[in-house]
């Protein structure tokens, strides 16, 4: 069990921190450290899915950018008299 004072590790039989000496609560500990997981799992599924957005917008940006460019190519050379 850690201290919610100081971050000290602590036995889970402890009544107080053997760092700083304040006593030790289990059931805020436990639901701290469910909040925490909590977090970081929504995080980390927001993140993977706005990385997939972005690569998805950069491809196709590319690949209109080279369809334009290729649409050009092809006037340019209609008109150049190819």
């Amino acid at each position: 069990m850690y201290c919610k004072h100081c971050g000290e590790k602590n036995p889970e039989n402890a009544i107080y921190c053997r760092n700083c000496g304040k006593k030790l609560n289990d059931t805020e500990e436990v639901k701290k450290a469910t909040v925490i997981e909590n977090e970081n799992i929504n995080h980390n599924t927001t993140t993977s899915t706005s990385s997939t957005t972005s690569s998805k917008k950069d491809s196709s940006w590319f690949i209109c950018c080279c369809i334009g460019l290729l649409i050009i190519f092809i006037i340019s050379a209609i008109f150049s008299g190819f």
